[in-house]
């Protein structure tokens, strides 16, 4: 038996999509936003009023610091909705949606994930009254919040697992020479190609050699195990090479750091 939602005023869609979300999984905000247009329409037969969105904008990000989602808690009221795909478009740790939670509540807001829970609200507006309905919908709100603790759980699992899985993919790309964002480092300059990635072709920068650059390279590494520093180092390139003077010494200890990192 479903809970009847006597009166709406407003519905919310929240979508969210980090920068690297979109780069792995290809998760998009208008995906998100078909997709919440759809429930609500079969669901109550009307529009969203409006959306909220916060683009390029991590899950681990406390919700109170996002654009957005400020937002959505400033103007959400009694009997309004808010809806989002997944929890972990709301939040991908439990400490941040067990702070919201109890917003939603006491704003009187009924809230759905529309993906995960369907028609089922997860939260539920605080109930003043105590017949056995509402009772009974008060147990039906605790499991779903059970089961959203579960959830988020998982969440911050496969936000680490995701974010390490782009680590060593941009490690794979360093290794084969290729840009994997940032500035261009010393010694190379940036020149697209085309690569087979699967059955698709993926555009990708391959960092190539500049011969005089890399000469300067040779020299710095050649000064640095003699013992040198960077200052020292920094000098002996100026009185070498005079097209590259004067050579910042900050320069060499940048290259000396992307070394260490096994970036070049």
């Amino acid at each position: 038996m479903k809970k009847p939602i006597k009166h709406i005023n407003n519905i919310y869609g929240y979508v969210r999509v980090s920068t690297e979300e979109q780069a792995v999984n290809g998760i998009s905000l208008e995906t998100q936003k078909e997709k919440i247009n759809k429930f609500v329409k079969e669901k109550f037969n009307r529009e969203v009023d409006q959306f909220f969105v916060d683009a390029g904008v991590s899950g681990t990000v406390p919700i109170t610091n996002r654009p957005a989602s400020r937002e959505l808690t400033d103007v959400m009221d009694e009997h309004d909705i808010v809806i989002s795909t997944r929890l972990d478009r709301l939040s991908r740790t439990t400490t941040d949606l067990l702070h919201m939670i109890p917003i939603f509540e006491q704003s009187g807001v009924t809230y759905y994930l529309c993906e995960q829970f369907g028609e089922m609200p997860v939260v539920y507006p605080k109930l003043k009254t105590k017949n056995s309905l509402e009772t009974r919908f008060n147990m039906e709100a605790m499991a779903n919040q059970i089961m959203i603790m579960v959830l988020s759980a998982v969440a911050e699992i496969e936000h680490g697992t995701t974010v390490d899985r782009l680590k060593e993919g941009k490690l794979v790309w360093a290794e084969k020479g290729y840009s994997i964002g940032g500035k261009t480092p010393f010694g190379y300059k940036k020149v697209e190609e085309k690569v087979k990635w699967g059955n698709r072709v993926k555009r990708r920068i391959k960092l190539v050699e500049i011969p005089e650059e890399q000469e300067v390279l040779k020299f710095i590494h050649k000064c640095r195990k003699r013992g040198m520093g960077s200052r020292r180092i920094s000098k002996q390139i100026d009185a070498h090479f005079p097209d590259f003077a004067p050579f910042p010494y900050y320069m060499i200890e940048k290259i000396f750091r992307r070394k260490v990192q096994g970036l070049h």
